[in-house]
């Protein structure tokens, strides 16, 4: 997996990793992927593009969860093959995107030195000593549950369909609530497109995957 690569213009570690993101305004919403990306902007690669010094909306999904951020274009040239690249700029700080950005660094950077070294070569082993009789392992602990958030969380996901939802999961006393509208709304549509209760933040989640992949 690719690593932190500074930045020279700014001193902020950048990642050149491929991520989904929607761009564009109310009038007119694109597809692409982000080719690299740091606290203060990004590059995009998609088969549309806008002007320079346009002002636009860009959703970028993170492993974890979708991050909103207003952005203007600094330059844009052609990539081949009927694409284009654009370079993007934050029009101001976002923290939402500093704290996303922070745990995808620091989950690149576990998985990396979880990285299994080379092989060193065998040693000559002594001979080998009669067997002794060992006790019988311990069966391991269970694993505590992984903590719930607080919540409520926002999400908006991308269905194979080309389709972008938004979600909303809620905590409610009985468990969680979880609502999904389709982006952007459609007129004459106010109902969501899905409402249901989970008994846990799971089975929420679990729900949500099962939406976007059926729709």
């Amino acid at each position: 997996m690719t690593g932190p690569v500074p930045d020279k213009r700014k001193g902020k570690p950048r990642i050149l990793r491929r991520l989904p993101v929607r761009f564009g305004t109310d009038a007119k919403m694109c597809g692409g992927v982000v080719s690299d990306i740091s606290e203060g902007g990004m590059r995009i690669e998609s088969p549309e593009s806008f002007a320079v010094n346009s002002v636009i909306t860009a959703f970028v999904q993170f492993p974890r969860h979708s991050v909103r951020l207003r952005v203007r274009v600094i330059w844009c040239s052609a990539a081949g093959g009927g694409a284009a690249i654009m370079g993007l700029a934050l029009t101001q700080p976002e923290p939402t995107l500093k704290r996303a950005y922070a745990e995808w660094v620091a989950e690149v950077k576990l998985a990396a030195a979880e990285t299994p070294a080379a092989d060193a070569p065998a040693a000559t082993a002594p001979p080998p000593e009669a067997p002794r009789p060992e006790p019988a392992p311990a069966p391991p602990a269970a694993a505590p549950p992984a903590a719930e958030p607080k919540g409520p969380i926002t999400r908006r996901l991308e269905s194979r369909q080309g389709q972008s939802y938004e979600a909303i999961l809620e905590r409610q006393p009985q468990g969680w609530n979880l609502t999904i509208v389709q982006l952007p709304r459609q007129l004459g549509v106010g109902a969501p497109d899905f409402v249901g209760s989970c008994p846990d933040y799971a089975s929420a989640e679990k729900a949500l995957r099962d939406f976007v992949r059926s729709h």
